[in-house]
């Protein structure tokens, strides 16, 4: 029977959320149901999850290995996102580099390699392709599955997308990886490329990947749905669990679910996949947690800077190319005058963005994604520098721009300013643009990486630490691992109310002897902890972006931004209403009660929401105002009384 297949994307729930800051024990502790969920594959390796472990000052084969091997013992099929050559960086590689890689991930237990390259060249795809063959022969169950990146960009047309699947099942991929980092997407062009691939390519699987940051990939999954029901045929697409999805990740697993059950034309619904949905609420609170954690490093909700951002294709993960380049952050605050605004980061990011709507034409319009994402805010970010200083755009270059526009890393488009490629031509001393060397072009380089870690006093590197100190750019970091003087990043600090309260066995008892005297802590472990205070935030997220009308919706439905509205208001209001009833439960009196609901000098439990609502977006307690004092006006005017329950602070 075809159905829709879900694969859960948790590599780029965490990536995109989180900064792959969490370790690979709180990965796999929050998410325990993973396994059980009823997705067809989990991805848990690729994109950062390499590099970005060892920045953070561990041990990055010890991650990757942890994460995979859990799955393995659980019997997933596990997938992992490749950059063609360029492999979890953004330079390319030798094939001995690429081969010695990838068999080290499939020895780990991934079965399925997402071999793409932003500009769909296939050229720097052959020695993935080969590397995976050569596994094969060895017995692994692997497969290079061919991606193909798409995106609202005149380089990507569907003529042009179907000449290249034609070539990636040539070179040896199975099925296609449909992938849009930047989720900018038009459901017209996912239905068309996906019926077509259907029709030339039908014995090929198909996967449809896309990022929830500007609300279009419920539709155009939709889309890609529809093409597999009008064609008889199966289909995946890329799901995050409820707790990690939206914002700049993927849509939830839950909600496509409803889309595909609820939709009007039955044949869709019979597609459904069956869910196990108390697997799923069994990791809800872990997974929120987790999230709350790490929320410093989660984009924050602005339509305005969302609405800029649209317009230049910015993926969501953009901000933390920003504020790698040393400096950046603190000299355009003194160049734009902008050090006491409250904002000032979010100020800083539309001043860069606006930029890169106006260089993107100049240097082809490259796919928004890895390297090319980088690159191109990157450049975007120095262009902004440079007119500040009254400079010409393009009087400085980024390095990554410059590889690029001369043919280090693959195809160019013919649509590049001449003016700008005879720039970087002359910083690399060329005449004229090269042709990419593949990977089994190129020298090989794992003998030089030998040598040099034999210098710096490792007697007999492994196959692993060669790698590493070829694939990062801390050639010191596999030194410190070696010598176990690796330090690993510290967690983040998180707000007193989530803290641990007192025991109850510590606790001093009130003036009346009969209660305790309890604190903030108290409080907010009694109405659910940090979970319901997470929740409380992205429900409130979701309804502000309805309002914003930051979806657009799947065609067939009516009313779906209502439906979406309720859903969430309700259970918005169900968690308001049960504060009270919750902090009784946990032996609070009506005192208490008051204490901590009613604004009187101390902290409440609005303030923490505030907190948690401020951190999320601009605007959001705001907006959490308006929708508390409506529902209070419903309460009263049902019980013809004040509500003794959560109430706004008097204005």
């Amino acid at each position: 029977m075809s159905i829709v297949n879900f694969h859960d994307v948790l590599r780029d729930g965490i990536q995109s959320l989180m900064g792959t800051n969490p370790t690979a024990d709180e990965i796999i502790s929050a998410y325990p149901t993973c396994h059980l969920t009823g997705c067809s594959q989990v991805q848990t390796a690729g994109g950062t999850f390499f590099d970005l472990f060892a920045k953070k000052g561990r041990d990055e084969w010890f991650e990757v290995e942890k994460i995979i091997t859990y799955f393995k013992k659980l019997k997933v099929k596990q997938t992992a996102l490749i950059r063609g050559d360029f492999l979890f960086g953004y330079e390319p590689y030798s094939y001995d580099v690429v081969e010695a890689t990838v068999l080290e991930f499939v020895k780990m237990g991934i079965n399925v390699f997402h071999n793409f390259h932003g500009m769909n060249d296939y050229h720097p795809l052959i020695g993935v392709v080969e590397a995976v063959k050569k596994a094969q022969r060895r017995g692994y169950n692997v497969i290079a599955n061919g991606t193909i990146c798409i995106e609202d960009n005149p380089n990507i047309t569907t003529t042009e997308c179907l000449k290249f699947a034609k070539k990636l099942i040539e070179m040896g991929h199975e099925g296609f990886y449909l992938k849009s980092a930047s989720g900018r997407l038009s459901p017209d062009f996912v239905y068309s490329l996906t019926s077509q691939l259907f029709n030339q390519f039908p014995e090929q699987d198909i996967t449809v990947h896309a990022h929830s940051t500007y609300g279009e990939a419920p539709a155009c999954y939709m889309s890609a749905i529809l093409a597999a029901v009008h064609n008889n045929k199966s289909i995946t697409i890329d799901v995050q669990h409820p707790a990690l999805s939206g914002s700049t990740a993927q849509p939830s697993m839950t909600k496509m679910a409803q889309l595909i059950k609820n939709y009007p034309d039955k044949r869709v619904n019979s597609y459904m996949p069956n869910l196990n949905y108390d697997a799923i609420k069994m990791s809800l609170d872990p997974l929120l947690t987790l999230r709350f954690k790490y929320r410093d490093y989660e984009i924050k909700y602005d339509k305005e800077l969302l609405d800029i951002m649209y317009k230049s294709r910015v993926p969501g993960g953009a901000s933390s190319t920003l504020k790698s380049i040393p400096g950046l952050i603190g000299n355009l605050e003194r160049k734009l005058d902008i050090q006491n605004e409250p904002n000032k980061w979010d100020s800083i990011q539309k001043h860069i963005y606006n930029i890169q709507n106006l260089i993107l034409s100049d240097i082809g319009n490259p796919t928004q994604v890895t390297p090319y994402a980088a690159n191109t805010t990157g450049q975007a970010a120095i262009s902004l520098w440079n007119k500040l200083n009254d400079k010409e755009l393009y009087d400085t270059l980024y390095p990554g721009i410059v590889n690029y526009l001369v043919g280090l890393h693959g195809k160019v488009p013919n649509s590049i300013n001449k003016k700008i490629l005879k720039k970087a031509l002359d910083l690399k001393c060329m005449d004229k643009p090269v042709k990419y060397i593949s990977s089994l072009d190129r020298e090989n380089t794992l003998d030089k990486a030998n040598s040099e870690l034999i210098k710096k006093g490792i007697k007999n590197p492994t196959i692993r630490q060669k790698l590493s100190y070829l694939l990062l750019d801390d050639k010191e970091h596999v030194i410190r691992c070696y010598m176990g003087e690796n330090i690993s990043q510290k967690s983040p600090e998180l707000p007193f109310y989530t803290l641990n309260p007192v025991p109850k066995s510590m606790k001093k008892r009130s003036k009346d002897g009969h209660s305790y005297i309890l604190d903030i802590r108290d409080a907010i472990k009694a109405i659910g902890g940090v979970p319901v205070l997470q929740e409380i935030a992205e429900r409130v997220l979701h309804l502000k972006q309805i309002k914003d009308k930051h979806y657009i919706f799947p065609d067939g439905y009516k009313d779906l931004g209502e439906i979406w509205d309720k859903s969430n208001t309700t259970k918005l209001d169900q968690i308001i209403d049960d504060i009270d009833a919750k902090l009784i439960k946990h032996g609070f009196d009506a005192n208490q009660i008051r204490s901590f609901t009613i604004k009187n000098g101390q902290l409440t439990i609005l303030d923490c929401i505030k907190d948690v609502l401020e951190r999320r977006g601009n605007g959001l307690y705001e907006y959490f105002l308006d929708v508390l004092e409506k529902h209070n006006n419903i309460e009263n005017s049902k019980k013809m009384a004040p509500r003794d329950g959560l109430e706004p602070p008097t204005q």
